[in-house]
């Protein structure tokens, strides 16, 4: 039986004690303890079924170092079997007491970390008009940009705001406060 994998994101902050080790130690106890979340998760023995994907691992393949690609960033990650749909609200919902992302929204509130339930800001594309042509422009947050600790405050912000209020409507200030602070690296993609 094929599945998916689902994972959760976090940043170090300087009053996170413990090491990631520690941390993915004490993650799994509450995962392996967890009715909801084992239900449809696969098993790979007790250090294998929850993962840790750290900044800095070279090992990893290229698309899951750019999940971690900010300093002191790291995801737990866990594979699920297809049937994990029948009861998404064990995994995606912040609302289900004891469901995956509302057991790493309490467990950063425990160990002092920064929690992103939408992973981390990357980029986004936005179409705006000039000379009546429609052009798209591309955003893209940069891992080492001089800002990005402001950066991930700002989406910190707005992702704790998003699912406490069920609610994207702020995400367009969000980007315009993101946009002042990156190093502008736009390319406008014109579309006919």
């Amino acid at each position: 039986m094929s599945g998916e994998g689902l994972s959760v994101s976090f940043r170090r902050t300087s009053q996170t004690k413990e090491s990631n080790d520690e941390l993915l130690w004490k993650f799994q106890n509450l995962v392996y303890s967890n009715k909801k979340i084992m239900s449809h998760m696969k098993w790979y023995g007790k250090l294998y079924s929850v993962e840790l994907i750290e900044h800095g691992d070279e090992e990893l393949q290229k698309w899951q170092q750019e999940d971690v690609a900010i300093k002191d960033s790291f995801q737990f990650y866990i594979s699920v079997y297809e049937s994990w749909g029948e009861d998404s609200n064990y995994y995606e919902c912040h609302k289900t007491e004891g469901s995956f992302v509302s057991v790493a929204q309490k467990f950063a509130l425990d160990y002092n970390l920064m929690y992103f339930p939408f992973g981390f800001p990357s980029e986004w594309i936005e179409q705006e008009i000039i000379d009546g042509e429609r052009c798209w422009n591309h955003f893209k947050v940069k891992a080492d940009d001089k800002n990005i600790d402001k950066i991930c405050d700002v989406w910190y912000n707005y992702s704790i705001i998003r699912i406490s209020k069920d609610t994207d409507k702020h995400w367009n200030e969000t980007k315009e406060q993101i946009k002042n602070l990156m190093n502008k690296e736009k390319c406008a993609i014109t579309q006919q």
